[in-house]
């Protein structure tokens, strides 16, 4: 859709809009293939954001039901202010320029750990929404995690990265290895509550003391964990190892409160297991995009990506023979 319809449309849709000077601009976000115009009401000052899809990806017509849930469970995340899903377009609220990932370099004790503790009582608003206990107003969402998904995300990370960048013969020797099936069954035999799927730091905005999710149209049932280790292991951002010691003892500190006989050392076992999961989908993302797509910006993330996974994979609860092959 081009900018001149999508202004039209909005003049029509918006009484307060229809004779104000339109000031539009494109919003460069991930790879998901939607577009998102933020918008200002030059006689208001009002701010909003277009977002318009394809009808490639099912998961992005699910984003208007999920946000609806969202707001009524009170978790944080944007209010959609108007609708044309049948020309898979709306307006939403405009939550600033600011995500997680931009506050690198500032101090840890004032600006970033604050916005990343408040990321994580936002998303643990959704992890407390059990599978067992499920609401009745639960809009449609994506394939839960169980484990045919788990090797989905695998094959993903052996065709897309290692037989990319490293070798098919490689690919093949770990695709028979009986680490990964035990991982993916593992993970599978375990209770799930709503995830946010990619809970990383370009999909939480900062606003002041208070962060929102953003793209959670991939909402599913799976593991806490998972949505955990995907904001610490972020291969966007960078911790020092005792930030990420404090977020994962805030995070624990969290789900201990509603379960006193969580151990610690099975909850960090467990995370450890997210997390190798977590990075190989994120290196099989970032190959597709990379080799697939063009997008050769995803290419500087594989490092990281490949060294977390190879730390996570020495320690407890890591899948050793990742850290024999990519180290």
């Amino acid at each position: 859709m081009e900018l001149e319809e999508i202004r039209s449309l909005t003049r029509r849709h918006f009484p307060e809009w229809a004779d104000a000077h339109i000031g539009m601009s494109v919003i460069e976000k991930g790879g998901s293939g939607r577009i998102f115009v933020r918008m200002r009401n030059g006689e208001t000052g009002q701010n909003m954001i277009a977002m318009q899809w394809s009808d490639d990806r099912p998961d992005n017509a699910r984003f208007a039901s999920i946000t609806d849930f969202l707001n009524r469970h009170d978790i944080p995340a944007p209010e959609i202010f108007g609708r044309e899903e049948e020309l898979n377009l709306l307006w939403v609220e405009d939550l600033g320029e600011i995500d997680l990932g931009n506050l690198d370099g500032q101090d840890w004790n004032t600006v970033r750990r604050p916005a990343y503790q408040s990321a994580l009582r936002c998303v643990f608003l959704l992890h407390r929404i059990t599978e067992e206990l499920a609401p009745d107003d639960l809009p449609e969402l994506e394939l839960s995690f169980d484990e045919a998904l788990y090797e989905w995300e695998q094959n993903y990370f052996l065709e897309q990265y290692v037989e990319r960048f490293l070798s098919p013969d490689l690919a093949d020797e770990l695709r028979s290895d009986s680490s990964l099936i035990e991982l993916r069954r593992e993970l599978s035999a375990l209770p799930r509550a709503l995830v946010h799927r990619d809970f990383q730091s370009t999909n939480v905005m900062v606003s002041g003391n208070d962060t929102s999710l953003i793209d959670y149209q991939g909402l599913r049932w799976g593991l806490p964990e998972y949505d955990l280790a995907s904001l610490i292991y972020d291969p966007y951002t960078v911790f020092t190892p005792e930030e990420r010691e404090d977020l994962i003892g805030y995070y624990f500190s969290l789900k201990k409160e509603i379960d006193p006989e969580l151990s610690e050392e099975s909850f960090r076992r467990l995370l450890a297991q997210s997390a190798s999961q977590r990075l190989m989908q994120a290196l099989g993302a970032y190959g597709f995009l990379s080799e697939v797509k063009g997008k050769d910006e995803f290419l500087n993330f594989i490092p990281t990506a490949k060294d977390r996974l190879v730390t996570i994979s020495r320690g407890p609860g890591g899948v050793g023979m990742l850290a024999e092959a990519l180290g």
